[in-house]
């Protein structure tokens, strides 16, 4: 039934019946919503899908009958007949918001094998940072397998994303992409490597080492016994798990003097990661001394995946898009839509140029 319908434009089905379809992706909405943090009460559900409680009661209440949900004193929570369906109602809420289209469009553009969006836009919902945390989770799960080493950054995305993962594979290596910054302990890489490590029943290897040491003090440091050991994990990792910020955000976290700050802005830069600030052309334009760079070394053939959530990020991901290629890249639909027009405002400029040269 849900494939028979797939293959129909959602358009289409809104002209014959547009109150019936809204009335499908606001049922099929509210699974998915209840499966990412239920169990959840109709106030916080309501004000999480910025509906009014009247209509998430009404929801509720029919996907109740339907036997889809459960609702007690902790809230409501998926049934085991609503879990079961979940993978084909994510499938009709992607069709129905044009998600699909979305992605085949950012794939075509980007040149990127594996690309996947999850709808919403993380600057406006919390929430849609966990589903991308999950839908990360999802794409490192699919191609992990025994004996693998990956090695994943820290911030609140990879912080989510560690939170997702499942046992997928036995004897597994994980170690940090990076050093520690910043003041919020959950969220540097060393701790979402242990989280990741945790949760997928895996081992972890620690550095232990600030990110801003100077080059002399770095030299020093790889010396000792247990960061070389980790270091070499490092570089032989065969999955690269790393998030991407906005470089005027980054260089205030990570404390960078002012002078240094407004030489990354003269010099354009737009993105960080993994110690690299880059303009929108990819182009490096400051690199922190950092261990990052010694990551995948020594495997070609690494599996390099980033994820970004948010419409302000937008640019920063394209940018490392470029900076690096990535094998697979998430992103929320509000990333995503905002990439798109800036690549297609890119393209009529191109345009625009040419037609201009091409005149007498």
């Amino acid at each position: 039934m849900i494939e028979s319908v797939q293959e129909m434009k959602w358009s289409t089905l809104k002209r014959i019946a547009p109150n019936q379809v809204e009335e499908i992706f606001r049922r099929a909405l509210l699974l998915e919503r209840i499966n990412a943090i239920g169990p959840v009460g109709r106030r916080t559900l309501a004000a999480s899908m910025q509906l009014s409680e009247r209509e998430v009661r009404a929801v509720a209440e029919a996907l109740k009958e339907e036997g889809l949900i459960l609702l007690n004193t902790t809230g409501m929570m998926l049934s085991p007949a609503g879990i079961k369906i979940l993978p084909e109602v994510r499938s009709l809420c992607r069709s129905i918001s044009g998600i699909h289209e979305l992605e085949k469009d950012l794939k075509d553009k980007l040149c990127i094998p594996q690309l996947t969006v999850v709808p919403g836009d993380a600057d406006q919902d919390r929430i849609v940072l966990i589903d991308l945390g999950r839908a990360t989770a999802q794409v490192v799960e699919s191609v992990l397998k025994d004996g693998m080493i990956i090695a994943v950054s820290g911030g609140s995305t990879m912080s989510e994303v560690a939170h997702a993962m499942a046992p997928a594979a036995s004897h597994v290596m994980v170690v940090p992409a990076r050093g520690g910054f910043g003041r919020m302990a959950q969220m540097q890489a060393d701790a979402v490597a242990g989280e990741l490590a945790q949760r997928i029943g895996g081992d972890c290897r620690l550095m232990h080492l600030p990110e801003g040491m100077d080059q002399e003090t770095l030299s020093k440091a790889v010396k000792l016994p247990g960061v070389r050991a980790t270091l070499a994990l490092m570089r032989n990792a065969d999955i690269i798990l790393y998030g991407v910020g906005r470089a005027a955000d980054m260089a205030q976290r990570r404390g960078l003097s002012l002078a240094l700050r407004r030489q990354l802005q003269k010099e354009g830069a737009v993105g960080e990661a993994l110690g690299e600030f880059y303009d929108i052309n990819g182009r490096v334009v400051h690199q922190s001394p950092s261990l990052s760079s010694e990551v995948g070394t020594g495997k070609p053939g690494a599996m390099s995946i980033m994820a970004g959530a948010g419409e302000k990020k937008a640019e920063a991901i394209l940018a490392g898009v470029r900076w690096h290629p990535p094998w697979a890249l998430v992103v929320d639909e509000g990333a995503g839509r905002r990439i798109l027009a800036m690549l297609s405002n890119q393209d009529n400029e191109s345009e625009s140029e040419e037609k201009q040269e091409a005149e007498p």
